[in-house]
């Protein structure tokens, strides 16, 4: 073969490059995908995908079919991996479609590739390729692609009708050109079983229609604006949500003469006869549109999935979308509310709450829970939180993440380019960029506009549509749980086009500049590449490698096998569940078990769902409530009076239970069940019978329980009356838990998992029993610590069957998220190792410890400090000297680091309210009284700063002194002498430490850590 006379034209260097950019996508991406389930979504997406149940909505049907197809023919172990490679693939055509896109835009102002000389080609070739490479490596794109989310998916729909839509485009006079408008209309119905976001292309589309059909004219371009807003409601809401919720209810409008299986017929023979009508009469346009709206429905019907699969109640099964009424709902995304968009009620400054009586234009502070009050009450009006928090920090923030630089992996970390000083060099996701993507981007988009206004125009549709137009919908609450840059990664995807032609630009200008001299072309395009998306792989791929990370999935199964057999366990939310989900769906641990996730459990739906399904072996749970009850009690909110709340303990019931051999248990109609119910008064029903054959004896005997449950439940906190008497309320689920804790008389394991709040623990912490990662319900009052009781023998055989696949691989990347969760493992061994030194078992305190330590290692990057300094104390408590000191060292020099930053910025808040008071001053001497209302709420601001940094102050300050104490106590006085001595340098006396071994055991007694 001559490769010369291949790669002379256009087309094959083109699909050379093209799947040159596929490869690279791939290979980046299968080397750092994650090899099981991630925490978050992901885990529940392919626990659903695998078995085929309904996702929390609204769901995305299509990519389930096709995670059952990829996972149904290889072994459990590998399912996750099968969908994760799923994004990878995806992400990875979507990288080379960025490629063709820019190609073909560039094509568009400078005409047929195969007319262009050397230097233009190079231009347009590597603009193409770098953009490419670069948008590969992008935080957010990267995170996407190598674990089993949606929106890796979506993506490349997205990048598929844009690319499609530039194809139609240069082929727009030839004969049936219109094929590739049909197509995209297929793909959009497709990608609705995907995401919606994908829908936001069809204003790109307008644009390229109209630019390519039109002269520009104001009135026909509002008539576009106006078409394609019509076409993008003609999908969402109408078809989408106003098509299935008429369905419901045709029959109630028709007295039962149409159902909904027949009103959905007739829809669809309407458009069927749309089609042929327009056909045969040649309205050709007429006839495009019924086409592409037939190919949208026919796209869309992947969502039949959801009624399917949700009517044959699997144990996934959000929302229950069994009747149109509920699919309607789960479409809507009824569950988690609706945010106020153009018009509604906002937060007053005057009164510092929501404002019923008023409604507002563009409302965007309308949260009415606390926490939320209070971050508004920063706010000087509604536009100011917009700009500022949803704009700025919820938008702006991680699109400088990917075309600037990234500060760190902590919650609400800003950005970093890399000039200047940060506490966080040493975070694996400290990655600057030195603004030169972001610079490419601009250069390019005003590059774009010169040469090609028109398509640049279509351009910046997408970038603001998928981005600041979405930053709107949501109308985003503070305090998010987690970051949210991966719904913008369509914007992002908008914004490397620019980067691409802004590198083509740079080589136009060196083509008139150096007078078309082909080796500074190629030069060129070498530095850019190494520059940009050859550095960006460099900074990022450490905090992107997700090859060795098994934590997600080793959590799940440490759970689960911290409970007693039959057991029903309370966990925390989405981040807890979905993990469990998974390792029971797909790999089959530990299904005995009922998960009873508390969030959901506000929810009539989930608690019907508990009470008549069974999950595998796991029987329903202890729920005797009506529909109506349940309805009633979800719908309603009431205050709650504070006191106590008592459960009786039936002993002789448990006793005979627990002494039952199987046969009887599972026999309702044997003769035992007759002395059961007779003797103990018994209502023998099918919950009932459900709880007995799912009994587990407790850790001791029955006769040493208590004969009843007794504990204070005050409340979650609702605000306070006229008089300002608090007032207390309580959810659904902290209602649900009692019913639970009643119905269930002891009989069957109740745990609540150790990440549950304290506010969810609704005042049962002195009857929890610590086992592994989770606490127990023991019907006994006994003396507890922070973590319940611990019978170190039970807490030990529960974490001795732990797993920690790679945990200590150092070169294995833990996000904050993880970090977060492996402090809560250490409590774990620390609060073990108390329960052994109690009991005067050094020996075995030691031994965990250092288990501890083994399996999870401490790093330079930790969430808490905390626990290593308790750590490093209880070292020494148990005469492990060496690893004492050895972990002191590691942990003061980083709390030295920490401190010498924070007072910096101390020192930095002070100066500026002093010089905020000067200003204040020469205002207040001016008469300016509006400035200096602003000045004082500036000043009020930084002194609540001040004390929040003192505060951390005083907290390191703590810990360095447990940290002193070892040193004191192991004879290290040196070493104790001069951690004072640096503290005293660093704080300029501000804060001191204990001078002596005797002032040193006073301070540790009031920490009231001394065992």
């Amino acid at each position: 073969m001559d490769l010369t006379s291949v790669f002379a034209q256009h087309k094959s260097r083109n699909i050379f490059f093209a799947l040159l950019s596929f490869a690279y996508a791939f290979i980046i991406y299968a080397f750092t995908v994650a090899p099981t389930t991630s925490f978050w979504d992901p885990a529940e997406y392919i626990a659903v995908a695998h078995t085929l149940q309904v996702a929390h909505p609204p769901g995305s049907p299509f990519f389930a079919l096709v995670g059952r197809v990829v996972s149904m023919f290889v072994p459990s172990e590998y399912v996750a991996l099968s969908i994760n490679m799923i994004s990878v693939t995806a992400s990875a055509f979507a990288v080379m479609l960025l490629y063709l896109i820019i190609v073909r835009l560039i094509q568009e102002w400078r005409g047929s590739a195969d007319e262009m000389d050397i230097m233009d080609l190079i231009g347009m070739y590597s603009g193409g390729l770098i953009a490419a490479c670069m948008f590969t490596v992008t935080h957010t794109q990267w995170f996407n692609a190598v674990e089993a989310e949606m929106y890796a998916s979506s993506m490349f729909f997205t990048a598929l009708v844009v690319w499609m839509t530039l194809r139609w485009s240069a082929n727009h006079d030839e004969p049936y050109s219109e094929r590739w408008l049909v197509l995209i209309a297929y793909l959009f119905g497709i990608g609705i079983g995907v995401h919606l976001l994908n829908l936001l292309a069809i204003f790109f589309i307008a644009l390229i229609i109209y630019f390519k059909k039109y002269e520009f004219s104001l009135s026909s371009f509002l008539a576009m604006g106006g078409i394609s807003v019509a076409a993008f409601l003609s999908i969402y809401p109408v078809t989408i949500i106003l098509i299935p919720d008429m369905a419901g209810r045709i029959g109630n409008i028709t007295y039962g003469l149409i159902g909904p299986v027949t009103f959905v017929m007739l829809i669809v023979l309407a458009v069927l006869f749309g089609v042929y009508y327009t056909q045969k009469k040649g309205m050709r346009i007429a006839n495009i549109v019924m086409l592409c709206y037939m190919m949208i429905v026919i796209g869309y019907s992947s969502y039949a999935l959801v009624l399917i699969r949700s009517q044959a109640s699997p144990p996934i099964d959000q929302n229950d979308p069994s009747t149109t009424e509920s699919f309607v709902s789960y479409l809507s995304r009824d569950q988690y509310g609706q945010s106020p968009l153009f018009q509604g009620n906002s937060y007053n400054n005057r009164t510092g709450s929501i404002d019923r009586t008023t409604e507002v234009l563009f409302p965007r502070r309308h949260s009415a829970q606390p926490n939320h009050l209070d971050y508004y009450s920063r706010f000087s009006s509604d536009l100011d939180y917009f700009l500022t928090y949803q704009i700025n920090h919820m938008y702006l923030r991680y699109l400088n993440w990917n075309f600037i630089g990234r500060d760190a992996d902590i919650q609400d970390t800003g950005w970093y380019a890399g000039f200047g000083d940060t506490r966080h060099a040493d975070n694996p996701a400290n990655t600057p960029y030195y603004f030169l993507p972001f610079l490419l981007g601009l250069f390019g988009l005003i590059y774009h506009f010169r040469k090609d206004w028109p398509r640049a125009t279509a351009v910046t549709a997408l970038f603001i549509l998928t981005g600041l137009a979405i930053v709107i919908y949501l109308n985003q609450t503070p305090f998010e749980p987690r970051e949210r840059d991966y719904a913008y990664v369509g914007s992002f995807f908008a914004f490397s086009i620019w980067v691409g032609i802004g590198i083509t630009a740079i080589i136009d200008y060196l083509k008139k500049f150096s007078g078309k001299n082909v080796p500074s072309a190629y030069a060129t395009s070498l530095l850019l590449f190494l520059a940009v998306p050859f550095w960006m792989a460099v900074q990022n791929w450490p905090a992107h490698d997700r090859s060795n990370n098994y934590v997600p999935r080793d959590y799940a199964y440490n759970l689960l096998m911290s409970l007693e057999e039959n057991a029903i366990v309370f966990t925390n939310g989405d981040n807890d569940t979905f993990p469990l989900w998974y390792i029971q769906e797909v790999e089959g641990i530990r299904t005995d078990v009922r998960v009873v996730n508390l969030s959901l459990l506000n929810t009539d739906w989930y608690i019907k769902q508990l009470r008549d399904q069974s999950t595998h072996e796991a029987l329903p749970v202890a729920i005797d409530l009506t529909d109506d009850e349940i309805e009633t009690m979800t719908s309603s909110l009431e205050l709650h009076e504070p006191g106590d709340i008592v459960v009786p303990v039936d002993k002789e019931l448990l006793r005979s239970v627990f002494e039952a051999t199987p046969d009887q248990l599972e026999d309702s109609t044997s003769t035992f069940y007759t002395t059961l119910s007779s003797e103990g008064n018994l209502d023998m029903n099918e919950m009932t019978y459900n709880q007995l054959r799912m009994a587990t004896p407790y850790s001791m005997p029955v006769d040493s329980l208590d004969n009843e449950v007794r504990f204070y439940l005050e409340g979650r906190f609702a605000g306070r009356d006229s008089q300002g008497n608090p007032r207390y309320y309580l959810q659904t689920q902290d209602k649900m838990i009692l019913h639970l804790l009643e119905n269930n008389m002891w009989i069957r394991p109740i745990y609540f998992a150790n990440t549950v709040s304290r506010s969810g623990q609704v005042g049962l912490e002195d009857y929890f029993q610590f086992e592994g990662k989770t606490f127990r319900v023991v019907p006994k009052k006994r003396q507890t610590g922070p973590f319940g009781y611990v019978d170190p023998d039970i807490h030990a055989e529960r974490m001795s069957k732990f797993e920690f696949n790679e945990w200590n691989n150092p070169d294995v990347y833990f996000d904050e998220n993880v970090r977060r969760m492996l402090g809560n493992y250490r409590y774990g061994f620390t609060q073990l190792a108390d329960a052994y030194m109690q009991e005067g078992n050094t020996e075995q305190a030691a031994y965990w410890l250092r288990f501890g330590e083994d399996n999870i290692p401490f790093r330079k990057i930790e969430h808490d400090w905390t626990v290593a300094v308790l750590y490093a104390y209880r070292y020494m408590k148990v005469n492990e000297t060496e690893r004492a000191v050895d972990l002191a060292d590691f942990i003061a020099a980083e709390l030295m680091e920490d401190l010498r930053w924070d007072m910096n910025d101390l020192n930095g808040l002070e100066d500026r309210i002093g010089s905020l008071e000067e200003d204040l001053r020469e205002a207040r001497q001016s008469a300016k009284m509006q400035q200096a209302q602003a000045i004082t709420s500036q000043i009020n601001n930084l002194r609540n700063r001040v004390q929040e940094k003192i505060s951390d102050l005083s907290f390191n300050v703590s810990r360095i002194t447990i940290l002193q104490n070892v040193y004191f106590e192991l004879d290290e006085t040196d070493l104790a002498g001069l951690l004072g001595a640096e503290v005293d340098i660093i704080t300029n006396g501000r804060l001191a430490l204990p001078d002596s071994i005797e002032q040193s055991r006073e301070q540790i007694l009031r920490f009231g850590i001394d065992l």
